[in-house]
């Protein structure tokens, strides 16, 4: 963990053709409340001097009733294509669960990724997250990789989108959403002290506490950003967005706070990431989000938490399309009286990118 700084302001990293890090990363990490400094947090994997392979994590704490444990949460993983398949990816994993203890967790995966960590044979699911995702104004030159190969595709994704957005605007002309006269929201871009109040009294309820200090942590040291450097096209995960923000709103009852959700909306794509309400709201948060993506325009919507995904497939409209959308918390320790706790759709590294 100490050796970051200097590792990314070194000559060896600004040789690299790709990056294992990036320096908003490494402030990240450096910042994490859960980190120490002995932490090993990046393994780089080489052949002939050259980087062929690597692996980051970033540390975590699992809270239950009975017990606390650190962890490392894997968040990275990157072989050369011309290096795939050889074992590099195994072994900088292996590496990482001695390191660790045993005690790594993964979410947020593609699906080749979670086929490596479970060939590992060390992971287990903790979690199931059963979510909805939805398209309302979706764009096909980023839904489909075939649609960028030349002009002539580019044309046609260009026509496919115009059409999508024409159908949209039509069904929009029979949507209204119904308005609760006794819910008022409020929104702002992070959290206030009033909504820090809130997680206090229900920090008990959550497996990984994320409380206070963990989300000014988060916000205040993001992976994205909308500034173009020469880092950009160099790391091949999350870096850069022409778009990239957090929306924090704040929900009333009678005038009376009740509780805050958040969400963050990156180059059209909306995530769901915190929520701390009653079950009561979970119908008025949907139509909000609704309201929210008509307005703005949202391509598409990801939403974890499973009562507001409910209503959602109950009420598909004006979404194009709508699909089952939940990934797993898998973890490689026990934890016991992990039955009694709750958890977050921005769980993991989700809430970064």
């Amino acid at each position: 963990m100490d050796e970051l700084e200097d590792f990314v302001q070194s000559e060896m990293f600004h040789r690299f053709t790709t990056i294992p890090i990036t320096e908003l990363r490494v402030k990240s990490y450096i910042n994490n409340p859960h980190s120490q400094p002995g932490d090993i947090v990046l393994y780089l994997g080489f052949v002939d001097e050259q980087l062929v392979a690597f692996r980051s994590l970033f540390a975590g704490t699992v809270q239950t009733k009975i017990e606390k444990q650190r962890f490392a949460w894997c968040s990275g993983n990157w072989v050369h294509p011309d290096f795939r398949r050889k074992g590099f990816s195994e072994k900088l994993l292996n590496e990482a669960f001695i390191d660790w203890n045993g005690k790594l967790m993964f979410t947020n995966y593609a699906p080749n990724s979670e086929k490596l960590y479970l060939k590992s044979g060390n992971f287990h699911t903790v979690h199931q997250f059963n979510g909805f995702r939805g398209y309302l104004f979706p764009k096909t030159r980023k839904l489909i990789q075939a649609s960028n190969k030349n002009r002539f595709t580019k044309a046609s994704s260009s026509i496919v989108d115009f059409v999508i957005l024409v159908i949209t605007s039509l069904k929009l002309l029979f949507f209204s959403a119904k308005q609760n006269s006794n819910i008022r929201f409020e929104t702002m871009q992070f959290p206030d002290e009033a909504c820090y109040k809130i997680i206090e009294n229900h920090s008990k309820e959550y497996l990984f506490n994320r409380g206070e200090k963990e989300l000014k942590w988060i916000f205040q040291f993001p992976w994205i950003t909308s500034n173009e450097n020469i880092y950009s096209e160099k790391y091949p995960f999350s870096s850069h967005s022409k778009q990239f923000f957090y929306q924090t709103v704040k929900v009333f009852f009678l005038n009376e706070f009740v509780g805050f959700f958040i969400f963050s909306v990156r180059d059209g794509h909306l995530k769901t990431l915190y929520f701390n309400l009653p079950p009561e709201v979970d119908n008025e948060i949907a139509d909000f989000l609704k309201l929210f993506c008509i307005k703005h325009k949202i391509e598409v919507i990801t939403v974890y938490k499973s009562e507001v995904a409910n209503h959602f497939f109950t009420q598909k409209f004006p979404f194009l399309h709508a699909k089952k959308y939940g990934q797993k918390i898998y973890s490689s320790f026990e934890i016991r009286d992990i039955d009694n706790s709750r958890f977050q759709d921005g769980d993991g590294d989700v809430i970064f990118t």
